[in-house]
């Protein structure tokens, strides 16, 4: 059992990671042609995962006025490898500092 915390670009990138598409024929599509696939749903890839999304910056105390939350740029996730193939995850891979967001409890 690893904990991994990870960077992607953005919400989309870790899902391609993160799941796997199930596809079926598109219900919409002319039955003269042949029936494109669509995604209906995702599997997991991995059974623990943590989405945390948009981290932003420390805001100042007390916070002036007008303050716009300023965000790291990137996609965050936490991730539990229990038995799963954690290759696919070293890309992504950072070391949170000083200390991860969040962690597995």
């Amino acid at each position: 059992m690893s904990d991994w915390y990870l960077k992607f670009v953005d919400e989309e990138q870790a899902q391609e990671v993160l799941y796997t598409p199930v596809y079926a024929p598109d219900p919409e599509s002319n039955p003269d042609d042949p029936l494109p696939d669509v995604v209906v749903s995702w599997t997991l890839n991995y059974v623990n995962i943590d989405i945390i999304g948009v981290i932003y910056e420390p805001q100042p105390d007390p916070l002036p006025e007008g303050y716009v939350p300023v965000p790291y740029g990137g996609w965050f996730v936490n991730v539990r490898v229990v038995s799963e193939d954690p290759e696919p995850l070293l890309p992504f891979s950072i070391d949170p500092q000083p200390y991860p967001l969040r962690i597995w409890a």
